[in-house]
């Protein structure tokens, strides 16, 4: 849930921060039909304006007219507002006009683009976000592979273990949150081969799953607890703050945390 909280802050605030309260309450008694004209005019303001109404009136019917005037073309700004805008209405109607962003030229357009894919949850997000693995840009990389995890796209898990085996970080916790029960080993054998800070947030997820069969997520542990270390027995504290009394694995856990002296 990070980047889905993060990103519906930032929208919102992105679309706040540009209103003075006058604007606001302006914008806020504009109808949508009224809005859609605005989106025509020849006026950057007055075209600013419909697309920050169209966020506030929240309908779901702003999303067409949103997207039919990204693809006639807008400025920088206008175009950054406008992805903000279809984030915060989170409707999976605009997966067809964010798949399009996804591949922008422009890095922060991109980025914005994925970052509404994780609030508006499109059927299709997987494909399209598995694409933005390979971009050019490292944040949208990051964002791309935190998304899936975040949508559980378990479609996706190849290609996130390629990504993370390309210095990908963000790829290791989505991973964690799509693997299944057989997929527990191959994510454990990366233990040993990576820096153990790189693998922590991984294997914080896959101890805390509770999805996940209980004999799978003790192979965690014991392989955690296999390195002896003031990080690992760091790490097992960290879960053990997370799981719940009745936890199945709380008590492997807390032996295991015991076992290593520091």
């Amino acid at each position: 849930m990070r980047l889905l909280l993060a990103s519906c802050a930032v929208l919102a605030l992105s679309l706040g921060s540009a209103l003075a309260a006058p604007a606001r309450a302006a914008a806020q008694e504009i109808t949508l039909e009224q809005a859609t004209a605005l989106l025509d005019s020849s006026s950057a303001d007055e075209v600013r304006m419909g697309i920050e109404s169209m966020g506030l009136l929240g309908s779901p019917a702003a999303v067409e007219p949103l997207a039919a005037r990204i693809r006639r073309g807008l400025p920088p700004e206008l175009l950054v507002t406008a992805i903000d805008t279809l984030g915060i209405l989170g409707r999976n109607e605009a997966g067809p006009i964010l798949f399009e962003l996804v591949t922008h030229r422009r890095p922060d357009v991109r980025l914005r683009a994925v970052q509404a894919i994780a609030t508006c949850r499109p059927r299709g997000a997987d494909v399209a976000l598995v694409t933005a693995l390979s971009d050019s840009s490292a944040p949208v990389r990051n964002a791309a592979a935190q998304t899936l995890g975040e949508l559980r796209a378990s479609s996706a898990l190849e290609s996130l273990f390629l990504a993370f085996d390309h210095d990908v970080m963000e790829a290791g916790p989505a991973i964690a949150e799509v693997a299944r029960p057989e997929d527990v080993s191959r994510v454990l054998a990366y233990v040993g081969r990576h820096p153990f800070t790189t693998l922590r947030p991984m294997l914080v997820t896959l101890m805390t799953r509770t999805d996940l069969p209980a004999a799978r997520r003790m192979e965690a542990v014991a392989r955690v607890s296999e390195l002896a270390t003031a990080e690992a027995r760091a790490l097992l504290e960290e879960v053990l703050g997370q799981l719940a009394a009745n936890d199945p694995i709380r008590r492997g856990a807390t032996d295991a945390m015991n076992r290593i002296s520091l």
